[in-house]
Formats: C-alpha cells, sequence, structure tokens
C-alpha cells in the first residue's frame, strides 16, 4: 500500500488515507472512487494512500489500521461507503432461496462494518473522519448521525478537496460546497453541486500498484485477464428508471468526459498490461449511439499494431437501436457486450418501471447481439463463453400477464435453448428518491437488519419488496421465490436439462429384468444408418455381451462420468422406439402428437403449455398415457411419457399454469 507520491511530496507519510470496508465479498471490485479522488487529490497538492478491508480478517483490522496510520501519519481518513448492502434478496433471506447463487447469507453489512471501523478509528487516533461514496450519498443525513464522523461528503469531493485546510480547520466550512459539517447538535448540508467527470487524467503507477495487489497481477495483466479497470466516460443519467439511485448521486445531466483524456487513461494502463477497461458511465448511449461509436474508432486506433490489444465494455441501452452492421464494427474494436438486466418483454410493464426502452429493442438487442458476438467469435476462434440470461421479472410492477408474456416471447424466439443459465431477480431492493418509497412499494416494503426483520422499514439497511400482484397469485414471497427458480432453470436457459441424471432415470423407471428384456428386443431390431455415437456403442454392447457390462457401468457409474449420461439417455430413446405406434398413440392422446419422431423441435415450454391445457396434474397425464397405451404392457409406452417429464421438467401445478400460460 504506497503512499502516493506522484504530485505532491507528502510531509506527514500522506495528507488523506482512504479507506474502504465496504467492498462486495461475492464481486471484489478495487475501488474506483480511490483512483479518482486519489487524483483530485493530487491536483490540489495533497497526496494519498488507499487500503481496502475486504481482504483483511476483522480479527486484525486493529493491527493493520495501527500499522498504516503510524506509516502514513494522515492529516484526514477518508472513508469510502460504497453501498449500503447488496441490493440482492438472496443475501439477506432468513433461509437459502431456491435458485440463488452460492452467496453466504447474512453476511454482508457494509453500513455496520463502516460503524465498526469508524468506532476502532476513534479509539486508534485524534485524526479526523470523512465518510462520502455512493452509498452514503443516498442517504446523507441518516448515515451522518448513525455514524457521526467528523465530516461528511455527498456527491464530488472536488470541492471539499481544494479547501481541506479550510475544512480542517472549520474555516468559511459553510461555503464548501457538497460539505457535510457539524452545527450545534447536528450536522449543516452545504448546497449540493453535481460536477462533470475529471477533464484530467486519473491513473498513476502508485494507484495501479494497489489496484493490482488487490486483485494479483495475473487477473489484470496475465493472458487470461479477467478484470475490467475503470475508466469513466461519462456522468450523469437524464432518466427516472424507478429502481436507480444513479441520477440522484450523480446528477440528470449527462455530461460526457474529455475524450482525449479518456484514451490518455486507457493508454497508460494499455502501456502498463492492462487488457480490459470498463468504461464508467450510466449508459454509454445515452440519446444517441455517438458517443458509442466515437469510442469504437479511438479504441480501433489504439489497438492498431498493438500485441496485446484491449477489450472495453460499457453499460449500453437497447434503445437507440444497433443495426447488425453497427454491432460487427464494435465486436471488431474489441468491444465486449455488457451486462443488462431487462424487466421484461412486456410494453406496459417496462412503461411503468420508467425504462428509456419498450419490449421491441429489448427483443432486437438481445438476439442481435447473442447472435453476432456467436458469429465472430466463431470466425475469429474465439471460446464461447457460458451465457447467463439475466432478467428483473420480479420488478414492483410484474403480473401474471408480465411474466406469461415474456415467456411466450422468449419461446418464439428459442432463447431459453441459447443460454446456459439464467437469473431472475425476484425482489425490488426498495430506495427514497426523494419523494417516497420508489415503485410504490410502502405497503409490502421490509427491512431486514444482521439479527434479523426490522420493526419498521429504515432504508439504511437493506430493504425489499417483492411484486404484489405474484405475492397474491401464488400465497407469498417464498411461493413467487419457487416459482422463479423454476422458470429460470426450465425456461429461460439450458440449466435443468444440463442437470439431468439419466443413469438415475434409467435406474427410477426400470428393473434389471425388464431392462434386460427390452435389451433382447433392441438387439433384434435394426437401426438406422445414421445413428450417433452413443447408439452405435450401445449396439456395439448388445452385439458383444448382450449389454450385460453396459448395463452394469451405467448402473454403478457415478454422476461425474460424462459418457454414462448420454449412453442412458441414447439406451432410453432407441428401447422405446422399438414401439413406435403405441408411442405416437400415446402422445398423440395426451396432446402432443409428434412429439417423440421430432423432440428437438419442441422446448420445455411448447411441451409443459401443451400438457397444462388440458391436465392439473402429472398424474392425469400418466393416467390418460396408460389408457391409450392400449392392450399388453403399458410400461414402454410410459416410460417415453416419463422420458418427456423428465426431460422438459414438466411441473404441473394450476397456479403456476395461469401465470406461465394465462390458461
Amino acid at each position: 500500500m504506497p503512499v502516493d507520491h506522484t504530485t505532491a511530496p507528502a510531509q506527514q507519510g500522506a495528507d488523506i488515507l482512504l479507506l474502504s470496508a465496504s467492498n462486495y465479498p461475492a464481486l471484489p471490485i478495487y475501488p474506483y472512487a480511490f483512483v479518482q479522488v486519489s487524483a483530485v487529490a493530487a491536483r490540489h497538492g495533497l497526496t494519498t494512500a488507499r487500503l481496502d478491508l475486504l481482504h483483511t480478517p476483522k480479527a486484525s483490522w486493529r493491527t493493520t489500521l495501527r500499522e498504516t496510520l503510524n506509516r502514513t501519519n494522515p492529516r484526514l481518513i477518508g472513508i469510502h461507503l460504497r453501498q449500503l448492502d447488496s441490493i440482492f434478496i438472496w443475501n439477506y433471506a432468513d433461509r437459502d432461496l431456491p435458485g440463488a447463487p452460492p452467496v453466504r447469507r447474512n453476511s454482508y453489512w457494509p453500513f455496520h462494518d463502516t460503524q465498526q471501523l469508524i468506532s476502532l478509528l476513534r479509539e486508534l487516533t485524534e485524526c479526523p473522519i470523512m465518510v462520502g461514496g455512493f452509498g452514503f450519498t443516498t442517504r446523507t443525513p441518516d448515515l451522518l448521525d448513525r455514524l457521526q464522523p467528523d465530516f461528511g461528503v455527498t456527491g464530488e469531493p472536488d470541492e471539499v478537496l481544494e479547501h481541506l485546510d479550510d475544512v480542517l480547520a472549520h474555516r468559511k466550512v459553510a461555503q464548501i460546497a457538497n460539505l457535510a459539517h457539524h452545527s450545534g447538535n447536528g450536522y449543516t448540508l452545504n448546497a449540493r453541486v453535481f460536477l462533470p467527470p475529471a477533464d484530467h487524467t486519473e491513473y498513476t503507477d502508485a494507484v495501479l500498484r494497489d489496484l493490482l495487489d488487490f486483485y494479483g497481477p495475473q487477473r489484470v495483466t496475465g493472458p487470461d485477464a479477467d478484470v475490467h479497470v475503470p475508466v469513466e466516460v461519462q456522468r450523469g443519467c437524464p432518466y427516472r428508471c424507478y429502481f436507480c439511485t444513479e441520477p440522484m448521486v450523480k446528477g440528470r445531466r449527462h455530461r460526457v468526459r474529455d475524450l482525449d483524456v479518456v484514451m490518455a487513461d486507457i493508454a497508460f494502463l494499455a502501456d502498463r498490461g492492462v487488457s480490459r477497461v470498463w468504461l464508467v458511465c450510466s449508459e454509454i448511449n445515452v440519446g444517441s449511439n455517438t458517443l458509442l461509436f466515437e469510442m469504437a474508432a479511438r479504441m480501433r486506433k489504439l489497438n492498431h499494431g498493438r500485441k496485446k490489444p484491449v477489450s472495453w465494455t460499457s453499460y449500453l441501452l437497447p434503445n437507440p437501436a444497433l443495426e447488425r452492421s453497427d454491432i460487427r464494427t464494435l465486436l471488431e474494436s474489441h468491444f465486449e457486450p455488457s451486462w443488462n438486466q431487462f424487466a421484461s418483454y412486456h410494453d406496459e410493464n417496462l412503461k411503468r418501471t420508467r425504462v428509456p426502452y419498450r419490449a421491441r429493442h429489448a427483443v432486437q438487442a438481445q438476439v442481435a447481439w447473442l447472435e453476432e458476438d456467436q458469429a465472430f467469435r466463431r470466425a475469429n476462434g474465439l471460446p464461447m463463453p457460458p451465457r447467463r440470461l439475466d432478467m428483473f421479472l420480479g420488478n414492483t410492477y410484474a403480473t401474471p400477464e408480465t411474466v406469461s408474456t415474456t415467456l411466450r416471447i422468449v419461446n418464439e424466439l428459442r432463447l431459453g435453448e441459447r443460454f446456459d443459465d439464467s437469473l431472475i431477480t425476484r425482489a425490488t431492493r426498495v430506495f427514497d428518491l426523494g419523494d417516497g418509497l420508489i415503485g410504490d412499494t410502502a405497503a409490502s416494503a421490509y427491512s431486514v437488519g444482521p439479527e434479523g426483520l426490522l420493526d419498521e422499514v429504515d432504508l439504511v439497511h437493506p430493504t425489499f419488496s417483492y411484486p404484489t400482484a405474484l405475492v397474491e397469485a401464488l400465497g407469498s414471497a417464498r411461493a413467487v421465490d419457487e416459482f422463479f427458480a423454476y422458470v429460470e432453470k426450465t425456461f429461460l436457459s439450458r440449466a435443468s436439462r444440463a442437470r439431468l441424471d439419466w443413469p438415475a432415470f434409467l435406474a427410477r423407471h426400470t428393473d434389471e429384468m425388464r431392462l434386460a428384456e427390452w435389451c433382447e428386443r433392441l438387439r433384434h431390431a435394426p437401426g438406422p444408418a445414421d445413428e450417433g455415437e452413443a447408439a452405435c456403442v450401445i449396439r456395439a454392447a448388445l452385439a458383444a455381451d448382450d449389454a450385460t457390462t453396459l448395463l452394469k457401468r451405467l448402473r454403478e457409474s457415478p454422476r461425474a462420468e460424462e459418457s454414462a449420461g448420454p449412453l442412458a439417455r441414447a439406451l432410453v430413446e432407441l428401447i422405446i422406439a422399438t414401439e413406435p405406434d403405441r408411442t405416437r398413440d400415446v402422445f398423440a392422446a395426451i396432446g402432443l402428437p409428434g412429439y417423440w419422431d421430432d423432440r428437438a423441435a419442441w422446448t420445455a415450454y411448447d411441451v409443459c403449455a401443451g400438457l397444462a391445457a388440458r391436465f392439473a396434474t402429472v398424474e392425469d397425464v400418466l393416467d390418460t398415457a396408460r389408457a391409450a397405451a392400449g392392450p399388453g404392457d403399458p410400461a414402454l409406452p410410459l416410460l417415453a411419457v416419463q422420458y418427456c417429464l423428465y426431460d422438459n421438467n414438466v411441473l404441473l401445478r394450476p397456479d403456476y399454469s395461469r401465470l406461465l400460460f394465462r390458461l
């Protein structure tokens, strides 16, 4: 953690010690505030040192802080409170939520950690403490009262740092914009101003060394680097999306940074081995795609002839739309498609959430970027990364119609078959944007603390609201979680099929005697000339020893053995194919005519919708299939139906069907 001497010599080690105890462990990000505040401080002749405590166990905080204070001897301690919580409900639920990522519950409390940090600093030093940051700015008065710092900064600290001597001496403090200071028994918040992005470069070797220490050099400059280093390109947002506090924190006027300065920072990083940058802004194409195209042109120029090109990314709205040729141009400039979580593909829902696009924009962007990126990777021999479809289907204004319309469109586009996994945000993190709780959530919002549910809403703590219409339709918030976990794995991705255990299916639905009988029948049934690899392996096993060795392997094989799954599945398919007429009759009877002969054409949505239109439960499906099987043993046609139910993760419930298919 070197002291930054790049602009002015430190007379006491460092003028300002920047600390953070608010990094999110599930997604560690070196604080960009450290970069920006250090740069602003340097412009005013101030030196800085930086320490993020994420990698320091709490048991070592006292020792680490004492050593850091002794080494830097700062005039001011600046604490960065980036966020008040993760904004994700699964971090704060009273149980493990179905479908949630593997995160530790009840483990991320940045406000409380910052409170503990300040308390410890008070024991170790008399140095004044100033708190700022994005999270602090969203609830400045509350946080001042609870954290009790000497000073606070709402928004940008530029004027505070310009007049730091006056601040520390308590001179003319009422005239310094964005400063919060003691006044009587409380605090006074000075006039708030929104400042444009820096007109000077921000990165120095000292800051970059800190960043490399935080991540480890290989993650930033290595051949498989996965870290995007932030560089601000634009600040502010004119939109009023109901779930977002950015306009409140950074202003509603969007202002573009001098692109020569932006490129100077990127070139500085590139020359030191950084290969991926994140252009920080609300959205890079606010109002038009002009800035996006200008940055693409500049990045092409930067990368021309460079042995290690720099990839870049940024938040990108689906409106204004891009032509396919524009997307290809961006990809050729080493642009990486960025994460975007659409609320739905339902126009009225999007209108109520106040996002600046409609379903046609979202759908066009989703498909075009997906297809063009895949084509670009194939053409350039690049690996295909796992893909996840994120959606905010649990937004405050979600309804059964919102969900069913979105899933119908997803199915029409066959999007679910193109993604390896999916993640649905199923509750809104509630804020106050100055005129009450966002999203009409006053009646449904609740807050939680480290000890559990709070008696009343407290926006300093994680505060959430489930979509009322879906809670009413399903009966509880927990039922909403279970429903969305089913939707994301079954209809929005290939996840459910990737988790299927075909050897277990084979064991569950057959016994040794019956399976041996079916294999004997299969041994005498000729197969088509174009059978796949797994089918050929099975035919060879049948010819060798009546598949005895193969069946033993499938029954005893651990699921981790990759080849066992395809072989077990192929064996089931080949066995069922020995009774094609009865199988066709059964599927016609249950409302899925032609399914067995053209399974690849059917999505899980198609199958579930077809069955839900006629049956209330899976047992009803099986009863009808059993009756339609005709005389003789119905086991084989029923195996075909069980195959269909398993392969498509069919779950028939009237409450689900009403939401999924609007029956």
